[in-house]
C-alpha cells in the first residue's frame, strides 16, 4: 500500500513536521522492527514499551537533543509529532535513561545484530554490481561546501577558507 501523505488542519502543532513524516512513515512500514526484534529486554513494561524508549532515543536525536534528560523538555511535550510516532506521547526521560541503564552486553550485541539486518537490507553499497561498475566513494573530510552551488563560496561551514582547485 502506498504511503500518502496529505497535509490536514489538526487541533495541536509541531516545531518538528518533517520528523513527523518521518516518523508515520518508519512506523506504519514496521521499518525500525528488524532493529528492535533481536533485542531480549530484561525490563518490565510499566507504560512504555523498551522497544518504545528506544525508538523515544531515535526521536531525540533526530530532534536535536543532546542528552537524554532534554526530551522531557524538547519531544515529550510535543503530542503531534508523538502521535506521528504512533504514540500517545513520548516516555519520560528518566524511564527512557532506565531501560538504557538496563542493557547489558547481551542487548547491545542483539541491537548491533538488529542494526546490521537493517543495514543489509536497505544497503544500496551491497547491492552494487561491482562488475558493471566500479562504486565511487567521495569522502571529503573537511568542512568545506561540496555542492554545484557552493562554487563560488569563499568559506566552509566551520570557517575554513575554500581551496581554489586548479584544472590541470
Amino acid at each position: 500500500m502506498p504511503i500518502e501523505i496529505q497535509l490536514l488542519k489538526m487541533s495541536a502543532s509541531t516545531q518538528f513536521a518533517p520528523l513527523g513524516v518521518l516518523g508515520y512513515c518508519l512506523t506504519r512500514t514496521n521499518f525500525l522492527k528488524a532493529v528492535f526484534a533481536p533485542i531480549r529486554f530484561t525490563e518490565k513494561t510499566v507504560e512504555h514499551r523498551p522497544e518504545a524508549k528506544l525508538q523515544d532515543v531515535l526521536v531525540s536525536i533526530l530532534a536535536g537533543c543532546r542528552a537524554i534528560s532534554t526530551i522531557n523538555t524538547r519531544i515529550r511535550p510535543d503530542l503531534a509529532l508523538a502521535q506521528a510516532w504512533d504514540r500517545k506521547q513520548f516516555a519520560e526521560q528518566s524511564g527512557v535513561a532506565r531501560t538504557l541503564d538496563s542493557f547489558g552486553q547481551e542487548q547491545v550485541a542483539q541491537l548491533r545484530a538488529g542494526t546490521d539486518v537493517l543495514f543489509k537490507r536497505e544497503s544500496y553499497v551491497l547491492r552494487h554490481d561491482f562488475e558493471a561498475a566500479q562504486l565511487w566513494l567521495d569522502l571529503d573530510l573537511t568542512a568545506l561546501p561540496t555542492s554545484k552551488q557552493a562554487e563560488g563560496s569563499q568559506k566552509g561551514k566551520i570557517g575554513d577558507k575554500k581551496t581554489v582547485m586548479v584544472d590541470s
